[in-house]
Order: structure tokens, then sequence, then C-alpha cells
């Protein structure tokens, strides 16, 4: 799926992990994200993220601004161009979703993408505040 994912991302001059960037931005709608954020979603360490970060920002595809409230924060924003984008890498995961579970009974499409959600959390530390 990485293969697949770089290989659509590359026309529109995109990485796949930075096609999942601009897709975790579109399922977060308007709230304030900030470079831990992403560090949390794709499980990264902080260096990987600001590395990715910066060569989003590099490609206009974002922006990082002082957070209102905090200036040790860097607020990230998607610019215009990386906004137009959300509407195509999210169909086009939406596609590759649908893809994934052809052929599996609606039964068997719920267990599978079940058992994805808990491979997601393997690993992962809990929040501040969960047990």
């Amino acid at each position: 799926m990485n293969l697949e994912m770089n290989e659509f991302a590359r026309p529109y001059g995109l990485t796949g992990m930075q096609m999942s960037v601009i897709d975790f931005f579109g399922r977060r709608g308007g709230v304030d994200t900030f470079q831990v954020d992403v560090e949390r979603e794709f499980h990264v360490q902080r260096s990987t993220a600001s590395i990715l970060i910066k060569r989003m920002v590099e490609h206009g595809l974002m922006t990082r601004v002082v957070a209102p409230g905090d200036s040790r924060k860097r607020q990230l924003k998607l610019t215009t161009q990386g906004q137009q984008l959300v509407p195509i890498v999210m169909a086009h995961l939406k596609q590759q979703d649908a893809l994934m579970v052809a052929g599996l009974t609606a039964q068997e499409a719920v267990a599978f993408r079940h058992a994805l959600e808990n491979v997601t959390r393997w690993g992962k530390a809990p929040e501040k505040g969960s047990k």
C-alpha cells in the first residue's frame, strides 16, 4: 500500500507520507494542530515530524506559525495549495479503503477495520489523563 500511495502522490509533487498528513488535516477539520499531533498520529519521533513538516512548508503545502497563547508552540495550517489537495487525497484513500475490503462480507469488513484500529494502537503511549 505504501508503494501505491507514493505512486499516486508523485504527480502531485507529494510523497505518500505527505499525502497522509494532508488527509490527517482534512479529517481534523479546523481543529488547531501542532507538531506533537502529527507525531502522535503517525507514531514518529519529533525529528522525523520536524523534517516532514519543514519539507511541506518549503513546498508551500503548510504554514508553521507561532501559536496564539503559547509562543513556544508552532501551529500548523494547510495553505490554499494544501487545502486544494484534501478532497483529492481523501477520495483516493477512500477508494483504497474500498479496495481493501472488496470481496469481504459486511461483517468481515467490520472485523478487518476493527483489527486495523487495534494494530494502530500497539506501541502507542497512552495520552496524559487516559488509562
